[in-house]
């Protein structure tokens, strides 16, 4: 793995925390559940990490942080590509900034995968 044990338990520190306060926030049973079982996965991957040789926090962080990035750029083509939404952020910023909601989809999407793959890039990096 690419991160020290340091920087990973940080990371799920955060995310610990970010799920503390969604619980509070989220207006239904159904969310505040989903926090507490990834609050309770992020527990046990901890234990696992301190009391054996298998890296279970850097796994699942490494997990959430691809699966994060790779709806995102799905998030991004499905909504503002593949399909026109009238009232997205997109058609509102292009109302601002001028062009077609499209072509900032366009332009947002290839940020987001050249930063994904400026993030696996300097992992890889970091691992060696």
């Amino acid at each position: 793995m690419s991160a020290d044990s340091t920087s990973v338990q940080i990371a799920a520190g955060l995310l610990g925390v970010a799920l503390f306060a969604v619980f509070f926030i989220a207006d239904n049973w159904t969310l505040r559940s989903l926090c507490l079982l990834f609050i309770g996965i992020i527990a046990i991957c901890w234990v696992l990490e301190v009391t054996t040789s298998f890296p279970a926090l850097q796994i699942m962080v490494l997990f959430i942080g691809v699966m994060n990035s790779l709806f995102s750029i799905y998030d991004i083509h499905d909504d503002l590509i593949s399909r026109r939404v009238n009232h997205s952020d997109a058609s509102l910023f292009a109302d601002l900034a001028g062009g077609s909601s499209r072509c900032w989809g366009v332009i947002w999407c290839i940020i987001s995968i050249v930063l994904f793959i400026l993030g696996i890039y300097i992992a890889l990096v970091l691992e060696s």
